[in-house]
Protein backbone atom coordinates (compact mmCIF):
# COMPACT_ATOMS: atom_id res chain seq x y z
CA UNK A 1 0.00 0.00 0.00
CA UNK A 2 1.15 3.51 -0.74
CA UNK A 3 1.04 5.60 2.63
CA UNK A 4 0.80 8.95 1.11
CA UNK A 5 1.27 12.09 3.06
CA UNK A 6 -0.77 15.13 2.11
CA UNK A 7 -1.14 18.53 3.04
CA UNK A 8 -2.92 20.08 5.89
CA UNK A 9 -5.91 22.82 5.18
CA UNK A 10 -6.51 24.95 7.06
CA UNK A 11 -6.61 28.34 5.10
CA UNK A 12 -10.37 27.92 3.43
CA UNK A 13 -12.39 31.25 3.03
CA UNK A 14 -15.29 32.05 4.84
CA UNK A 15 -17.84 30.11 3.62
CA UNK A 16 -20.80 31.16 1.30
CA UNK A 17 -24.27 29.76 1.75
CA UNK A 18 -24.94 26.90 -0.77
CA UNK A 19 -26.13 28.44 -4.13
CA UNK A 20 -27.89 25.39 -5.96
CA UNK A 21 -28.88 26.14 -9.41
CA UNK A 22 -30.65 23.77 -11.64
CA UNK A 23 -29.56 24.47 -15.16
CA UNK A 24 -29.69 21.44 -17.79
CA UNK A 25 -27.14 20.17 -19.95
CA UNK A 26 -24.30 17.22 -19.37
CA UNK A 27 -24.25 15.58 -16.22
CA UNK A 28 -26.73 14.65 -13.48
CA UNK A 29 -24.65 16.78 -10.85
CA UNK A 30 -21.93 19.16 -10.69
CA UNK A 31 -20.18 20.02 -7.11
CA UNK A 32 -18.78 23.08 -8.45
CA UNK A 33 -15.67 24.23 -6.65
CA UNK A 34 -15.01 22.41 -3.85
CA UNK A 35 -11.52 21.84 -2.57
CA UNK A 36 -11.39 18.08 -3.94
CA UNK A 37 -8.77 15.44 -1.66
CA UNK A 38 -8.46 12.03 -3.33
CA UNK A 39 -5.73 10.01 -1.76
CA UNK A 40 -6.22 7.47 -4.40
CA UNK A 41 -4.51 9.90 -7.18
CA UNK A 42 -2.61 12.44 -4.84
CA UNK A 43 -5.11 14.92 -6.04
CA UNK A 44 -5.94 17.90 -3.09
CA UNK A 45 -6.34 20.71 -4.90
CA UNK A 46 -9.81 23.04 -6.22
CA UNK A 47 -11.89 21.05 -8.87
CA UNK A 48 -15.35 20.38 -10.50
CA UNK A 49 -16.78 17.02 -9.75
CA UNK A 50 -19.21 15.74 -12.74
CA UNK A 51 -21.68 12.45 -11.61
CA UNK A 52 -23.91 10.72 -14.50
CA UNK A 53 -25.61 7.64 -13.43
CA UNK A 54 -24.36 7.38 -9.70
CA UNK A 55 -20.93 7.24 -10.72
CA UNK A 56 -17.94 10.03 -11.10
CA UNK A 57 -17.55 11.48 -14.88
CA UNK A 58 -15.41 13.61 -14.64
CA UNK A 59 -13.07 15.74 -12.31
CA UNK A 60 -12.05 18.80 -13.92
CA UNK A 61 -11.16 22.27 -13.58
CA UNK A 62 -13.15 23.31 -16.07
CA UNK A 63 -16.37 24.69 -16.35
CA UNK A 64 -19.41 21.73 -16.99
CA UNK A 65 -22.70 21.66 -17.15
CA UNK A 66 -25.32 19.58 -14.81
CA UNK A 67 -29.27 19.55 -14.64
CA UNK A 68 -27.98 20.41 -10.95
CA UNK A 69 -25.35 22.47 -9.96
CA UNK A 70 -24.14 22.60 -6.93
CA UNK A 71 -21.63 25.34 -5.53
CA UNK A 72 -19.40 24.03 -2.95
CA UNK A 73 -16.54 26.93 -3.00
CA UNK A 74 -14.86 26.65 0.71
CA UNK A 75 -15.87 22.91 1.24
CA UNK A 76 -13.76 19.81 1.35
CA UNK A 77 -14.95 17.50 -1.26
CA UNK A 78 -14.26 13.67 -0.21
CA UNK A 79 -14.73 10.41 -0.79
CA UNK A 80 -17.41 9.03 1.19
CA UNK A 81 -16.45 7.16 4.56
CA UNK A 82 -15.82 3.48 5.11
CA UNK A 83 -16.72 2.01 8.20
CA UNK A 84 -15.25 -1.64 8.23
CA UNK A 85 -16.63 -2.18 11.42
CA UNK A 86 -20.25 -0.83 12.56
CA UNK A 87 -22.90 -2.82 14.34
CA UNK A 88 -25.50 -0.76 14.12
CA UNK A 89 -27.02 -1.90 11.19
CA UNK A 90 -30.47 -0.16 11.84
CA UNK A 91 -32.30 3.02 10.45
CA UNK A 92 -31.00 5.22 14.21
CA UNK A 93 -27.42 3.78 13.04
CA UNK A 94 -27.22 4.79 9.71
CA UNK A 95 -28.95 8.16 10.84
CA UNK A 96 -25.86 9.33 12.83
CA UNK A 97 -23.37 7.46 10.15
CA UNK A 98 -24.46 10.10 7.12
CA UNK A 99 -24.33 12.84 9.95
CA UNK A 100 -20.37 11.51 10.16
CA UNK A 101 -20.09 11.12 6.34
CA UNK A 102 -20.14 7.13 6.50
CA UNK A 103 -21.71 6.24 2.95
CA UNK A 104 -20.72 2.51 3.65
CA UNK A 105 -20.78 0.55 6.65
CA UNK A 106 -19.88 -2.70 7.14
CA UNK A 107 -20.22 -5.64 9.77
CA UNK A 108 -17.06 -7.44 9.31
CA UNK A 109 -16.21 -8.16 12.79
CA UNK A 110 -19.09 -10.23 13.83
CA UNK A 111 -20.64 -10.65 11.10
CA UNK A 112 -23.93 -12.09 9.41
CA UNK A 113 -25.11 -15.81 9.04
CA UNK A 114 -27.09 -16.17 6.39
CA UNK A 115 -25.00 -13.18 4.87
CA UNK A 116 -28.19 -12.08 3.52
CA UNK A 117 -30.08 -12.24 6.64
CA UNK A 118 -28.71 -8.93 7.43
CA UNK A 119 -30.45 -5.95 7.58
CA UNK A 120 -33.68 -7.73 7.06
CA UNK A 121 -34.89 -8.26 10.81
CA UNK A 122 -38.00 -6.07 11.90
CA UNK A 123 -38.32 -3.72 13.53
CA UNK A 124 -34.73 -2.48 12.46
CA UNK A 125 -35.21 -3.80 8.90
CA UNK A 126 -32.59 -1.56 6.20
CA UNK A 127 -33.20 -3.59 3.24
CA UNK A 128 -34.58 -1.76 0.76
CA UNK A 129 -35.22 1.21 2.97
CA UNK A 130 -30.90 1.91 3.35
CA UNK A 131 -29.61 5.38 3.31
CA UNK A 132 -26.20 4.17 3.14
CA UNK A 133 -24.30 0.50 1.65
CA UNK A 134 -24.14 -1.88 4.26
CA UNK A 135 -22.50 -5.65 4.00
CA UNK A 136 -21.24 -8.30 5.97
CA UNK A 137 -18.69 -10.89 6.78
CA UNK A 138 -19.55 -14.72 6.99
CA UNK A 139 -20.25 -14.91 11.12
CA UNK A 140 -18.47 -17.39 12.77
CA UNK A 141 -20.09 -16.82 16.44
CA UNK A 142 -23.62 -17.30 14.36
CA UNK A 143 -22.40 -20.37 12.57
CA UNK A 144 -21.31 -22.05 16.41
CA UNK A 145 -24.22 -21.04 17.59
CA UNK A 146 -26.55 -22.61 15.01
CA UNK A 147 -24.11 -25.83 15.41
CA UNK A 148 -25.17 -25.99 18.96
CA UNK A 149 -28.30 -24.39 19.15
CA UNK A 150 -30.50 -25.44 15.43
CA UNK A 151 -33.44 -23.32 15.02
CA UNK A 152 -33.04 -21.76 18.87
CA UNK A 153 -29.98 -19.75 17.24
CA UNK A 154 -29.42 -16.56 17.81
CA UNK A 155 -30.87 -14.97 14.04
CA UNK A 156 -28.00 -13.95 12.75
CA UNK A 157 -27.06 -9.95 13.33
CA UNK A 158 -25.19 -8.38 16.98
CA UNK A 159 -28.54 -7.12 18.11
CA UNK A 160 -30.20 -10.39 17.91
CA UNK A 161 -27.45 -11.90 19.68
CA UNK A 162 -27.43 -9.63 22.16
CA UNK A 163 -31.14 -10.43 23.63
CA UNK A 164 -30.32 -14.48 22.55
CA UNK A 165 -27.52 -15.92 22.96
CA UNK A 166 -26.54 -15.41 26.79
CA UNK A 167 -23.03 -15.68 27.83
CA UNK A 168 -23.30 -19.19 29.26
CA UNK A 169 -24.68 -20.78 26.13
CA UNK A 170 -22.45 -23.65 24.66
CA UNK A 171 -21.72 -21.59 21.51
CA UNK A 172 -19.43 -19.61 23.18
CA UNK A 173 -18.31 -21.76 25.78
CA UNK A 174 -17.52 -25.37 24.39
CA UNK A 175 -15.66 -26.90 21.78
CA UNK A 176 -16.58 -28.31 18.59
CA UNK A 177 -16.76 -31.97 17.81
CA UNK A 178 -15.40 -33.40 14.92
CA UNK A 179 -18.72 -33.51 12.98
CA UNK A 180 -18.98 -30.20 14.22
CA UNK A 181 -15.82 -28.81 12.61
CA UNK A 182 -16.87 -30.56 9.01
CA UNK A 183 -20.15 -28.81 9.39
CA UNK A 184 -18.77 -25.64 10.54
CA UNK A 185 -16.33 -25.49 7.00
CA UNK A 186 -19.33 -25.96 4.83
CA UNK A 187 -20.98 -23.41 6.51
CA UNK A 188 -18.08 -20.83 6.08
CA UNK A 189 -18.28 -21.83 2.21
CA UNK A 190 -21.58 -21.28 2.00
CA UNK A 191 -21.38 -17.88 3.69
CA UNK A 192 -18.82 -16.97 1.28
CA UNK A 193 -20.83 -18.33 -1.66
CA UNK A 194 -23.43 -16.20 -0.10
CA UNK A 195 -21.08 -13.03 -0.88
CA UNK A 196 -19.57 -13.24 2.51
CA UNK A 197 -17.21 -9.78 2.77
CA UNK A 198 -14.71 -12.03 4.44
CA UNK A 199 -14.55 -14.26 7.64
CA UNK A 200 -15.86 -12.56 10.94
CA UNK A 201 -14.01 -13.99 13.95
CA UNK A 202 -14.88 -12.32 17.69
CA UNK A 203 -12.49 -14.56 19.15
CA UNK A 204 -12.67 -12.49 22.63
CA UNK A 205 -16.60 -13.47 22.68
CA UNK A 206 -15.73 -16.88 22.58
CA UNK A 207 -12.20 -17.52 24.23
CA UNK A 208 -12.63 -20.98 25.66
CA UNK A 209 -14.42 -22.33 23.42
CA UNK A 210 -12.01 -22.00 19.89
CA UNK A 211 -9.61 -24.22 20.28
CA UNK A 212 -6.33 -23.96 17.87
CA UNK A 213 -7.78 -26.61 15.75
CA UNK A 214 -10.70 -24.61 14.59
CA UNK A 215 -8.88 -21.52 14.54
CA UNK A 216 -6.84 -22.91 11.97
CA UNK A 217 -9.44 -24.39 9.74
CA UNK A 218 -11.13 -21.19 9.83
CA UNK A 219 -7.50 -19.92 8.20
CA UNK A 220 -6.87 -22.39 6.13
CA UNK A 221 -10.73 -21.81 4.73
CA UNK A 222 -10.20 -18.02 4.11
CA UNK A 223 -6.95 -18.90 2.27
CA UNK A 224 -7.92 -21.22 -0.07
CA UNK A 225 -11.28 -18.54 -0.98
CA UNK A 226 -8.32 -15.23 -0.68
CA UNK A 227 -10.99 -14.32 1.96
CA UNK A 228 -9.82 -11.27 4.75
CA UNK A 229 -10.73 -12.63 8.21
CA UNK A 230 -11.83 -9.86 10.73
CA UNK A 231 -10.43 -10.61 13.88
CA UNK A 232 -10.77 -9.86 17.29
CA UNK A 233 -7.89 -11.03 19.03
CA UNK A 234 -8.36 -13.13 22.38
CA UNK A 235 -7.33 -10.92 25.43
CA UNK A 236 -5.20 -14.28 27.23
CA UNK A 237 -3.53 -12.27 30.01
CA UNK A 238 -3.29 -9.11 31.66
CA UNK A 239 -3.71 -5.88 29.97
CA UNK A 240 -1.23 -5.85 27.07
CA UNK A 241 -0.53 -8.86 26.27
CA UNK A 242 0.28 -9.68 23.04
CA UNK A 243 -0.55 -13.33 23.09
CA UNK A 244 -3.61 -12.94 20.94
CA UNK A 245 -2.28 -10.82 18.15
CA UNK A 246 0.85 -12.91 18.11
CA UNK A 247 -1.83 -15.85 17.83
CA UNK A 248 -3.68 -14.87 14.74
CA UNK A 249 -0.46 -12.92 12.92
CA UNK A 250 1.17 -16.82 12.97
CA UNK A 251 -2.12 -18.30 11.30
CA UNK A 252 -1.93 -15.37 8.54
CA UNK A 253 1.81 -15.88 7.64
CA UNK A 254 1.30 -19.94 7.72
CA UNK A 255 -1.85 -19.87 5.57
CA UNK A 256 -1.40 -16.93 3.22
CA UNK A 257 -5.25 -15.82 4.52
CA UNK A 258 -5.72 -11.94 4.74
CA UNK A 259 -5.90 -10.36 8.22
CA UNK A 260 -7.54 -7.23 9.45
CA UNK A 261 -7.02 -7.04 13.33
CA UNK A 262 -9.88 -4.96 14.46
CA UNK A 263 -9.47 -2.14 17.20
CA UNK A 264 -6.25 -2.48 17.59
CA UNK A 265 -5.62 0.19 20.88
CA UNK A 266 -8.76 -1.84 22.55
CA UNK A 267 -7.25 -4.95 22.66
CA UNK A 268 -3.64 -3.58 23.38
CA UNK A 269 -4.58 -1.44 25.97
CA UNK A 270 -1.07 -0.10 27.74
CA UNK A 271 0.64 -2.22 24.98
CA UNK A 272 -0.75 -0.81 21.71
CA UNK A 273 2.86 0.62 21.13
CA UNK A 274 4.27 -3.07 20.89
CA UNK A 275 0.91 -4.59 19.13
CA UNK A 276 1.52 -1.55 16.47
CA UNK A 277 4.99 -2.91 16.28
CA UNK A 278 4.16 -6.76 15.79
CA UNK A 279 1.89 -6.05 13.04
CA UNK A 280 3.97 -3.78 11.23
CA UNK A 281 6.64 -6.48 11.73
CA UNK A 282 4.49 -9.04 10.31
CA UNK A 283 3.69 -6.87 7.12
CA UNK A 284 7.05 -6.45 6.76
CA UNK A 285 7.99 -9.91 6.33
CA UNK A 286 4.85 -10.21 3.60
CA UNK A 287 2.05 -10.69 6.10
CA UNK A 288 -1.38 -9.17 4.24
CA UNK A 289 -2.46 -7.45 7.57
CA UNK A 290 -3.98 -4.49 8.45
CA UNK A 291 -5.32 -2.97 11.33
CA UNK A 292 -7.75 -0.16 12.68
CA UNK A 293 -8.82 1.59 15.78
CA UNK A 294 -11.66 4.12 17.33
CA UNK A 295 -10.77 7.42 18.57
CA UNK A 296 -11.88 6.93 22.27
CA UNK A 297 -9.92 5.82 25.52
CA UNK A 298 -12.74 3.77 26.76
CA UNK A 299 -14.55 0.64 25.09
CA UNK A 300 -18.06 -0.75 25.15
CA UNK A 301 -19.01 -4.09 25.64
CA UNK A 302 -22.36 -5.81 26.78
CA UNK A 303 -22.58 -6.08 30.84
CA UNK A 304 -23.06 -10.06 30.09
CA UNK A 305 -20.13 -10.19 27.32
CA UNK A 306 -17.87 -13.54 28.00
CA UNK A 307 -14.97 -11.57 28.58
CA UNK A 308 -16.86 -9.82 31.55
CA UNK A 309 -16.78 -13.93 32.99
CA UNK A 310 -13.48 -13.78 33.12
CA UNK A 311 -10.42 -12.65 35.24
CA UNK A 312 -11.30 -8.88 33.63
CA UNK A 313 -10.06 -6.52 36.19
CA UNK A 314 -6.66 -8.06 34.82
CA UNK A 315 -7.57 -8.02 31.32
CA UNK A 316 -8.65 -4.34 31.26
CA UNK A 317 -6.53 -3.35 34.17
CA UNK A 318 -9.60 -1.54 35.65
CA UNK A 319 -12.02 -2.03 39.05
CA UNK A 320 -15.58 -1.56 39.47
CA UNK A 321 -15.21 1.89 39.24
CA UNK A 322 -13.90 2.16 35.98
CA UNK A 323 -17.18 0.56 34.84
CA UNK A 324 -20.18 2.75 34.04
CA UNK A 325 -23.16 2.18 33.02
CA UNK A 326 -23.56 3.56 29.24
CA UNK A 327 -25.98 6.72 29.31
CA UNK A 328 -26.62 7.14 32.86
CA UNK A 329 -23.02 8.12 34.40
CA UNK A 330 -23.56 5.42 37.00
CA UNK A 331 -19.90 4.06 38.22
CA UNK A 332 -20.41 0.41 39.16
CA UNK A 333 -19.37 -1.53 42.74
CA UNK A 334 -19.27 -5.49 42.84
CA UNK A 335 -22.30 -5.26 44.20
CA UNK A 336 -24.19 -3.22 41.86
CA UNK A 337 -22.12 -4.94 38.89
CA UNK A 338 -23.42 -8.31 39.98
CA UNK A 339 -27.04 -7.16 40.17
CA UNK A 340 -27.12 -5.41 36.85
CA UNK A 341 -25.95 -8.83 34.89
CA UNK A 342 -28.96 -10.04 36.28
CA UNK A 343 -31.77 -7.57 36.00
CA UNK A 344 -30.32 -6.16 33.20
CA UNK A 345 -28.31 -7.73 31.16
CA UNK A 346 -28.96 -5.96 27.96
CA UNK A 347 -27.63 -2.95 29.00
CA UNK A 348 -24.04 -1.64 27.74
CA UNK A 349 -20.77 -0.63 30.24
CA UNK A 350 -17.93 2.12 29.08
CA UNK A 351 -15.25 0.84 30.44
CA UNK A 352 -12.30 3.19 31.43
CA UNK A 353 -9.70 0.91 30.59
CA UNK A 354 -7.25 3.27 28.15
CA UNK A 355 -5.48 5.98 28.57
CA UNK A 356 -5.05 8.98 25.05
CA UNK A 357 -0.82 8.50 25.27
CA UNK A 358 -1.79 4.63 24.54
CA UNK A 359 -4.83 5.59 21.76
CA UNK A 360 -3.22 8.28 20.26
CA UNK A 361 -0.62 6.62 18.17
CA UNK A 362 -3.18 4.50 16.39
CA UNK A 363 -5.33 7.25 16.30
CA UNK A 364 -3.07 9.15 13.79
CA UNK A 365 -0.70 6.83 12.56
CA UNK A 366 -1.09 6.76 8.64
CA UNK A 367 -1.45 2.80 8.30
CA UNK A 368 -3.94 2.54 10.89
CA UNK A 369 -7.72 2.78 9.38
CA UNK A 370 -10.24 4.48 11.41
CA UNK A 371 -13.59 2.71 12.13
CA UNK A 372 -16.62 3.45 14.65
CA UNK A 373 -17.11 -0.40 16.15
CA UNK A 374 -20.75 1.45 16.54
CA UNK A 375 -23.02 -0.47 18.92
CA UNK A 376 -26.70 -1.65 18.51
CA UNK A 377 -28.79 1.48 18.55
CA UNK A 378 -32.70 0.26 19.07
CA UNK A 379 -34.01 3.48 19.67
CA UNK A 380 -33.19 6.92 21.86
CA UNK A 381 -33.32 5.96 24.91
CA UNK A 382 -31.37 2.66 24.63
CA UNK A 383 -28.07 4.18 25.44
CA UNK A 384 -24.92 3.20 24.06
CA UNK A 385 -21.35 4.26 23.85
CA UNK A 386 -20.80 7.29 21.50
CA UNK A 387 -18.28 6.06 19.32
CA UNK A 388 -20.60 4.93 16.65
CA UNK A 389 -21.72 8.79 16.48
CA UNK A 390 -18.61 10.52 16.75
CA UNK A 391 -15.78 8.67 15.44
CA UNK A 392 -14.87 10.00 12.06
CA UNK A 393 -15.87 13.79 12.63
CA UNK A 394 -13.99 13.41 16.43
CA UNK A 395 -10.89 12.44 14.49
CA UNK A 396 -11.25 15.63 12.05
CA UNK A 397 -12.31 18.26 14.33
CA UNK A 398 -10.07 17.16 17.42
CA UNK A 399 -7.06 15.69 16.02
CA UNK A 400 -6.46 17.42 12.87
CA UNK A 401 -7.94 20.43 13.15
CA UNK A 402 -7.92 21.15 16.80
CA UNK A 403 -4.69 19.69 17.32
CA UNK A 404 -3.08 19.29 14.21
CA UNK A 405 -1.77 15.53 14.95
CA UNK A 406 -2.41 14.71 11.37
CA UNK A 407 -3.42 16.09 8.38
CA UNK A 408 -6.19 16.64 6.86
CA UNK A 409 -5.43 14.64 4.01
CA UNK A 410 -3.96 11.87 5.50
CA UNK A 411 -7.28 11.05 8.09
CA UNK A 412 -9.21 11.30 4.77
CA UNK A 413 -7.17 8.59 3.75
CA UNK A 414 -7.12 6.63 6.91
CA UNK A 415 -11.27 6.91 6.06
CA UNK A 416 -11.84 6.30 2.27
CA UNK A 417 -8.52 4.68 0.48
CA UNK A 418 -7.12 2.55 3.07
CA UNK A 419 -10.82 0.63 3.96
CA UNK A 420 -11.54 0.02 0.65
CA UNK A 421 -8.24 -1.05 -0.11
CA UNK A 422 -8.67 -4.11 2.66
CA UNK A 423 -12.09 -5.27 0.53
CA UNK A 424 -11.00 -4.44 -2.76
CA UNK A 425 -8.58 -7.83 -3.70
CA UNK A 426 -11.16 -9.51 -2.82
CA UNK A 427 -14.35 -8.05 -3.76
CA UNK A 428 -14.44 -5.41 -7.12
CA UNK A 429 -17.35 -3.79 -5.53
CA UNK A 430 -14.92 -2.10 -3.43
CA UNK A 431 -12.28 -0.94 -6.68
CA UNK A 432 -14.65 1.23 -7.50
CA UNK A 433 -14.97 3.10 -3.54
CA UNK A 434 -12.88 5.19 -1.51
CA UNK A 435 -11.48 7.13 -3.93
CA UNK A 436 -12.66 10.18 -6.56
CA UNK A 437 -12.10 9.39 -9.75
CA UNK A 438 -13.69 8.73 -13.57
CA UNK A 439 -15.92 5.84 -13.45
CA UNK A 440 -16.00 5.60 -9.10
CA UNK A 441 -18.85 5.51 -7.55
CA UNK A 442 -20.50 9.22 -6.29
CA UNK A 443 -20.13 8.01 -2.29
CA UNK A 444 -19.13 11.56 -1.33
CA UNK A 445 -19.02 13.32 1.95
CA UNK A 446 -19.00 17.43 1.62
CA UNK A 447 -17.78 19.04 4.68
CA UNK A 448 -16.55 22.31 6.07
CA UNK A 449 -13.61 21.64 7.76
CA UNK A 450 -14.15 24.68 10.15
CA UNK A 451 -16.88 23.48 11.55
CA UNK A 452 -16.85 19.43 11.91
CA UNK A 453 -16.77 18.27 15.27
CA UNK A 454 -18.58 15.55 17.38
CA UNK A 455 -21.37 15.74 19.59
CA UNK A 456 -21.80 12.58 21.17
CA UNK A 457 -21.09 12.15 25.21
CA UNK A 458 -21.40 9.69 27.26
CA UNK A 459 -24.52 10.78 29.10
CA UNK A 460 -26.25 12.07 25.56
CA UNK A 461 -24.57 10.31 22.88
CA UNK A 462 -27.47 10.78 20.26
CA UNK A 463 -26.29 14.23 19.24
CA UNK A 464 -25.41 14.26 15.69
CA UNK A 465 -21.77 15.51 14.10
CA UNK A 466 -21.40 19.07 13.01
CA UNK A 467 -19.98 19.75 9.64
CA UNK A 468 -21.22 17.42 6.94
CA UNK A 469 -22.85 19.71 4.45
CA UNK A 470 -23.47 17.37 1.73
CA UNK A 471 -23.51 13.67 1.69
CA UNK A 472 -23.98 11.70 -1.14
CA UNK A 473 -24.49 7.75 -1.86
CA UNK A 474 -24.58 6.28 -5.54
CA UNK A 475 -25.03 10.14 -6.72
CA UNK A 476 -28.20 10.56 -4.77
CA UNK A 477 -28.17 13.28 -1.94
CA UNK A 478 -29.10 11.52 1.67
CA UNK A 479 -27.76 14.88 3.65
CA UNK A 480 -28.68 18.14 1.85
CA UNK A 481 -27.03 21.48 2.98
CA UNK A 482 -27.26 19.69 6.75
CA UNK A 483 -30.64 18.29 6.63
CA UNK A 484 -31.33 14.41 5.92
CA UNK A 485 -33.30 13.55 3.04
CA UNK A 486 -36.14 11.98 4.21
CA UNK A 487 -37.09 9.94 1.07
CA UNK A 488 -33.72 9.20 0.13
CA UNK A 489 -32.64 5.13 0.38
CA UNK A 490 -30.31 4.88 -2.23
CA UNK A 491 -27.96 2.15 0.37
CA UNK A 492 -27.44 -0.75 -1.64
CA UNK A 493 -26.14 -4.15 0.10
CA UNK A 494 -22.66 -5.40 -0.99
CA UNK A 495 -21.78 -8.58 -1.12
CA UNK A 496 -18.45 -9.78 -2.58
CA UNK A 497 -18.20 -11.42 -6.14
CA UNK A 498 -14.65 -12.79 -6.00
CA UNK A 499 -12.49 -12.43 -9.22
Amino acid sequence: MNWCIGLCIFTVACLPLQAVMAIGGQYDLVLHGGRVIDPASGLNAVRNVAIADGRIAEVSERQMHGDLVVDVGGLIVAPGFIDLHAHAQMPLGQHFAVYEGVTTALELEAGSYPVTALGTHEPFAIEGESRINFGASVSHIFIRDYLFEGDRAAQSVVHNALLKMPNNRSSVKAHLTTDQMQQLENHLNTGLDQGGLGIGISLDYMNEAVNRQELELVFEVAAARHAPIFVHVRRNGPAGDPSGLIEVLELAERSGAPLHVVHISASGINGTANFLRLVREARSRGVSVTMETYPYNTGGTPLTADVMDRDWQSIFGTTYEDLEMAGTGERLSRATFEKYRKTNPDAFLINYYNREEWTRPATVAEDVIIASDSLPMFNLQYKVHPMGIGSFARVLGRYVREEGALSLYDAITKMTLLPAQVLAGYSPNFTRKGHIGVGADADIAVFNPRDVIDNATYLEPYQESSGMVHVLVGGVFVLRDGQMQESAYPGQRLLANPM
